[in-house]
């Protein structure tokens, strides 16, 4: 199997762009219906509130597309960070293993390293991305829980806390999407490489559709309850009237109290009918795209050697090209005032003969 070089920052930030936007605005209803369920504090309705009910009228379903185009706008830097700065910390990490004088004495053990390295490589590329991220999650989630109706209000309403409106939910939302992402995209790699160790080939783009759904389903049902506060703690601007959460523990705490350990599973569905796809879509667009940047190499290439033949290609060519200025040359210095007319070729008039 032929290696494929490795991707440069740039054309890997356009990848993860094109793929998390593609993703992220497909699947928007469900995750729009996922933040709905999970944020509703209302005793008596929350309960009653289900996947089905939400799907029922036709007004709801206006509801579960509000938002798409500020997740279309603001999922193109996400994504661009994400996945460049990703590749980049594990190609770093990687070149530090693989150098490393105790990994050279300890050969065997480096199969183990894999999964670790993917794990810190995801939970860096996490940390740097939160920058980005984090305003991202904070405008989406209370456009789809209904707090701001667009875009545009929702950025004016958090600025006037400040810079601090746009990462309240900084930390609840990184401690829940570090061990979510790294898990999703650690499983992912290692079913890549039991594919390729199976198969001897490097997976098609709908096998890697395939097993992105796998990695993410199994990441999102051991972080659900995590999901749930990180939802709450980010919308419970929506509730003024009730008693705010003080952070992660505190939250965490109240919803097992006073509502009971299901509430943390009532995303669940929606987050498994947004997030299974998502992310499937998300590493089969990625994985394309990369196929698409190292396509480029083979069609310079084979400019680069048309343009290297060209030369001996037209070596003969340019021979009789200069050949036939040449002989035009003489028959115009053959004519005068007596032959006006250019001497004729004698030898077209041979063959003519012959």
């Amino acid at each position: 199997m032929e290696q494929q070089r490795v991707l440069i920052f740039w054309e890997n930030m356009v990848c993860g762009a094109v793929s998390r936007s593609v993703a992220q605005v497909l699947t928007h209803p469900a995750n729009t219906m996922k933040t709905i369920l999970q944020s509703n504090r209302e005793m008596g309705v929350a309960e009653k509130l289900t996947m089905r009910k939400l799907l029922r009228n036709k007004s709801d379903l206006k509801v579960l597309t509000r938002g798409a185009g500020a997740q279309f706008v603001l999922s193109l830097p996400h994504g661009a960070v994400n996945f460049a700065v990703l590749e980049y910390v594990r190609k770093s990490l990687n070149n530090v293993a693989s150098n490393s004088a105790w990994m050279r004495e300890k050969q065997k053990t480096k199969s183990y390293f894999g999964p670790m390295l993917d794990f810190c490589s995801s939970a860096i590329a996490t940390c740097c991305c939160s920058m980005v991220s984090t305003p991202q999650m904070m405008i989406l989630d209370n456009i789809m829980a209904g707090t701001y109706p667009n875009l545009f209000a929702a950025t004016k309403g958090l600025s006037k806390k400040g810079l601090a409106g746009f990462y309240t939910g900084w930390w609840p939302g990184l401690a829940g999407k570090i061990p979510s992402y790294a898990l999703t995209w650690t499983l992912f790699q290692q079913l890549k490489r039991a594919q390729l160790s199976i198969l001897q080939r490097s997976p098609s783009d709908i096998e890697n559709s395939i097993m992105g759904c796998m990695a993410s389903a199994i990441a999102v049902c051991v972080m659900i309850p995590m999901d749930t506060i990180k939802t709450r703690l980010v919308t419970q601007l929506n509730y003024p009237d009730l008693v705010p959460y003080k952070g992660i523990i505190d939250a965490a705490m109240r919803i097992s109290r006073e509502e009971g350990i299901q509430a943390f599973y009532r995303g669940l569905s929606p987050r498994l009918c947004s997030v299974v796809p998502m992310i499937g879509l998300q590493f089969g667009v990625y994985e394309y795209m990369k196929k698409v940047m190292v396509s480029r190499d083979t069609e310079t290439s084979v400019m680069e050697k048309i343009a290297q033949n060209l030369p001996i290609l037209g070596k003969q060519q340019l021979e009789n090209i200069d050949r036939i200025k040449m002989e035009e040359v003489m028959m115009e210095v053959a004519a005068d005032d007596d032959q006006p007319f250019p001497a004729p070729n004698v030898r077209s008039n041979k063959s003519r003969a012959q």
